[in-house]
């Protein structure tokens, strides 16, 4: 059976009244009609890949690798991942390389070379650009100021534990001295 907008010479109006049809059947909406449904990487998924990609961090690891990991296309896997983190697959994997050249620069006094291949780049050139766009600096810059960084920590946690270990370093700086002083003062007044 054809509705009356069948003998129409514009197809048009046969679609348009066959959508109606179907809109007022509940199968289907002008607004459904040609939006996707967009929905992150479930929570479990994004735990394999980044176990996967912490497990492989030396070794070539593709966006195949990742989607594998991942159990999905390479295509529904990049649009997941980028909806779950804001980050493109391989934008990911650059910041989990170069996070874990920065443990290594910091905890360790190997070659940069070795360093960057360690973490999976081919070539140390492109290892210090990689790392100075994320971090800001080079790898050997940053290596030195981090170690400059340690050991004002160190010095500042030193002083604070000779002064007490809860106390501001304003109230320090004003002559107060330390919570066991304090503590002992409370118990000479009763307190």
């Amino acid at each position: 059976m054809h509705s009356p907008a069948a003998n129409t010479t514009d197809s048009g109006v046969y679609c348009e009244s066959a959508e109606r049809l179907q809109e007022a059947d509940g199968a289907i909406t002008a607004i459904d009609r040609n939006a996707r449904v967009k929905s992150a990487l479930p929570k479990w998924r994004l735990k394999r890949v980044v176990d996967y990609v912490k497990m492989n961090i030396g070794e070539r690891i593709t966006l195949a690798d990742m989607a594998g990991a991942a159990g999905l296309s390479r295509m529904h896997f990049a649009a997941q991942f980028r909806l779950a983190t804001g980050l493109r697959p391989h934008d990911y994997l650059l910041r989990c390389r170069i996070e874990a050249a920065q443990e290594l620069l910091a905890g360790t006094n190997q070659r940069v070379i070795d360093i960057a291949l360690a973490v999976g780049f081919q070539t140390q050139a492109h290892f210090t650009t990689v790392f100075k766009r994320v971090a800001g600096d080079t790898p050997r810059h940053w290596r030195v100021a981090e170690a400059r960084r340690f050991k004002a920590h160190k010095a500042e946690t030193a002083t604070r534990r000779d002064h007490g270990a809860s106390a501001p370093l304003t109230l320090m700086a004003a002559g107060w001295p330390g919570r066991a002083a304090a503590t002992e003062t409370r118990a000479a007044i009763g307190f």
